[in-house]
This record gives structure tokens, sequence and C-alpha cells, in this order.
């Protein structure tokens, strides 16, 4: 191996970006062995292990390059998806991989897609709108009565953006509730007292506030 090929190989080998893509190589290779291994029903979990090491690998040059832009650790690191998605892969990483075999796995999908086919849409509805409202409610709720850390409301909101943009049952339902409130606070809001027309603005408010954060991040 000549000197100048040696050199490029150090100098890449020195670059993060080098190790992004390293993880990305762990995730493709083990994945398909550990599910090569699933689909021979001989499961070999250590293929498992490596694949989710690559997975934090990426996601963690990925935060450290973030870090590094901004040059200090702050609310904005724990609004990063990436972050998110880091501490997600942590969990799967943790706990042993969950597989199901033989007959159990036919009966399984069966009731999963007589499911699918006849509630999904329903319960996925149902889902949006328990997050669109009892939840932020709840939370709501339990700050004031210091039960509750106003971090969680923080990582909520950016949850809720997140499945805004990702889920359309979502989106639909914080549409809904919005027209809902808008129709009910603000079109004969006129015709209240004092009082009204103080939650109105402060609905309004806060209106402007989610709609700025949540185009703020929009890339």
């Amino acid at each position: 191996m000549s000197t100048k090929t040696t050199l490029k190989i150090n100098q890449l080998i020195q670059e993060r970006q080098f190790y992004w893509w390293l993880g990305h190589v762990c995730v493709v290779l083990n994945g398909l062995i550990y599910f090569s291994s699933v689909l021979s029903f001989y499961l070999n979990p250590i293929y498992y292990k490596r694949a989710y090491i690559g997975v934090l690998l990426s996601y963690a040059i990925v935060i450290y390059n973030s870090i590094e832009a901004q040059k200090s650790i702050g609310i904005n690191l724990l609004c990063d998806e990436n972050v998110h998605y880091f501490v997600v892969a942590f969990y799967w990483f943790s706990i042993p991989p969950i597989t199901e075999k033989g007959s159990l796995i036919e009966k399984l999908n069966n009731q999963i897609k007589y499911v699918t086919e006849n509630f999904h849409t329903t319960a996925m509805q149902f889902v949006a709108y328990i997050e669109v409202t009892i939840i932020p409610c709840r939370l709501i709720i339990g700050i004031i009565l210091f039960h509750t850390s106003v971090l969680s409301i923080v990582v909520f909101v950016h949850f809720l953006r997140l499945r805004y943009y990702l889920c359309r049952y979502s989106k639909d339902a914080v549409q809904n509730v919005t027209h809902y409130l808008d129709q009910w606070l603000l079109s004969s809001s006129s015709n209240h007292n004092t009082t009204w027309a103080i939650i109105s603005n402060l609905y309004i408010n806060l209106k402007r506030i989610m709609a700025r954060y949540g185009s703020s991040h929009i890339k």
C-alpha cells in the first residue's frame, strides 16, 4: 500500500462522517443477518444488538455535530428529533428481541389483519383526539398542582408537533380541535364579558406561539 493511500485512509478514519457511515453499514449487515436467522427459526440475538449499536453510533454522531454547531447543550437539544430517536433506539437495544414462531405467528397475523381492516381508522382517530385534548389538559393540571414537571409539557408539545407532520390522523385532530376552539372562543367573543375576552386573547397568543414553533422547524 502506497504512502499516499495510507494517508488518505488515516484522514478518513479521523472524520466523524466515516463513523456515521460505518453505523449505517452495521445496521444493514447485522439487520439482514438477524432477519435471516428469524426466517430460519434459529435466532441469533447478537446481530440484533449489533444492529442497534450501529443505530446508536450514527445518531450519536449526528447529535454530537448538533451540539458542536450550537456550541452549547440546552433546551433545543431536548427538542431535537435525533435525541428522541437515540433514546428509543437505546430502549430497544436494552431489551431482548421479541420474536414469535410457528402457528402463533399465523394466528396473531390473522388477528392483526382483522383488527386493522375493521378498527384501525377509528382507533387511530380516537388516539389522535386523546393526544390533542386529554393528555395536554392532564399535563397542564398536573403542572398547576405541582404534580408534573414543566419539562413534560415541553417534551409532549414537541412530540405532538412530530405527530402533526408525520401522522394524518393527528393533523386532522389538531385542525378539527382548533376549528372548534376558534368557533367557541373567537367567533362570538364580543358578546361575552371581560373575563371571556381575556381567555380569548390568551388563546390567540398561544395559537400564534404554537404555529410559530411548528413552522420554525420545517426543513
